[in-house]
């Protein structure tokens, strides 16, 4: 039986430096330990460690950021770590 979830956009990435990458939201912001994904087949994938300020979050890579770029488009699917 396979599971599908729904995905909603969230934001951007704003900057990413090394394993953190900080996201400018333009929705609510995901709670703490909110699993985000990244890419055309959602295959970067982050945990959301700590909320900035109000629109903007920042996450740590648990799948490896090469290839990350500022603007690159984050979604949320509901799933916690």
């Amino acid at each position: 039986m396979e599971t599908k979830t729904s995905t909603t956009k969230l934001g951007a990435a704003a900057s990413v430096s090394g394993s953190l990458v900080d996201m400018r939201l333009d929705g609510p912001s995901p709670p703490i330990c909110s699993l985000l994904r990244a890419g055309a087949e959602s295959d970067s994938v982050f945990e959301v460690l700590m909320w900035r300020d109000a629109r903007q979050v920042r996450g740590i890579a648990l799948t490896p950021t090469q290839g990350q770029a500022h603007g690159r488009v984050v979604n949320h699917d509901g799933l916690s770590a």
